[in-house]
């Protein structure tokens, strides 16, 4: 078995990153328990209160969803009074998906919760660190 100083830098990094998707993702998990919600309805009600209405497509997209597993997550957050789906009438085959008043309130209570406890984390870190992880994750996540 290698030691950490003999495994590559890009390969300690993707470690890192692999490891930070779990943490974040255990945290959805557990504040959205706290509510009653699954960890992907959490994810999907925080991806809607920070972009505002979005496309089932986009979704899609975002959440690394095919296209059914998506329609029942929303069908199943739409049946609980959290979200709608509208009809996009310039365009047919779209469809819209924005919160609900209790879909926005229960979004941002869980989303604040999740960034409360990732800023809580990240504080440990000096200053000069946070500038740099931001640029790096910024860079990675939009592909720029």
């Amino acid at each position: 078995m290698m030691t950490q100083t003999e495994i590559p830098e890009a390969t300690r990094l993707a470690m890192a990153l692999v490891g930070l998707s779990h943490h974040v993702l255990h945290l959805f998990n557990d504040v959205g328990r706290g509510h009653d919600l699954t960890a992907q309805q959490t994810e999907l009600i925080c991806a809607v209160i920070v972009r505002g209405r979005t496309r089932m497509a986009d979704l899609s997209k975002l959440l690394h969803l095919e296209k059914s597993n998506l329609s029942g997550l929303v069908d199943r957050a739409e049946q609980r009074g959290l979200i709608v789906r509208t009809r996009d009438p310039k365009d047919r085959r779209a469809t819209w998906v924005e919160l609900t008043a209790e879909g926005e309130r229960l979004a941002m209570r869980t989303h604040g919760v999740v960034t409360e406890r990732l800023n809580r984390l990240v504080d440990q870190l000096p200053a000069e660190d946070q500038r740099r992880l931001t640029a790096v994750v910024e860079q990675i996540t939009t592909g720029e």
